[in-house]
């Protein structure tokens, strides 16, 4: 039994060296640099529906720094508030991929990819789908230096073209 017991023992060992090197440089480095508290302004946006003055997103390492656990809350007068949305971005060993997946208020999930593009920046292409079989596709181009972090989002319309909705400037505190 022991034989059996050293050989299962080295075939997980094993397994899991290999998923941890078949890990995108270019990924980890996007992991590590968003560790951190990040704010935005929202005051271009402040509404009776949206009346948060800041959004703040909150990122930290998951399980063996492969991973990175996050989440987005707004704060309305000077008070935090609940989670709006929670994150997790891995690396998909079968798709060898990066991978952005979240969860919103009422069952909301978001997965997609998120890819380095030619300029430097960041691009994740993500489907929603909530309970009741509604779906549909966001993008985001993420642009990341040491201290800020811009994003800008985008819907696709039905004719499949990209329509731009708000840029942010993520501060890092």
């Amino acid at each position: 039994m022991k034989p059996y017991f050293l050989a299962l023992l080295l075939l997980v060992s094993f397994s899991i060296q290999s998923q941890e090197t078949g890990i995108a440089k270019w990924f980890s480095e996007d992991l590590k640099a968003n560790i951190g508290r990040w704010e935005a302004d929202n005051s271009p946006y402040v509404s009776e529906e949206e009346p948060y003055e800041t959004y703040v997103m909150e990122w930290s390492w998951g399980i063996g720094k492969t991973s990175i656990i996050g989440r987005l809350f707004g704060v309305k007068d000077g008070q935090e508030t609940g989670d709006f949305w929670e994150y997790r971005q891995y690396w998909d060993n079968v798709k060898q991929a990066g991978m952005l997946l979240q969860f919103g208020q009422g069952g909301v999930i978001g997965i997609g990819k998120i890819q380095p593009m030619k300029n430097g920046s960041m691009e994740a292409i993500q489907t929603f789908s909530m309970p009741n079989g509604t779906t549909w596709i966001t993008k985001h181009d993420l642009s990341l230096d040491e201290s800020s972090l811009q994003t800008t989002s985008y819907d696709k319309d039905t004719e499949g073209n990209w329509i731009e909705k708000r840029t942010y400037t993520w501060v890092k505190q």
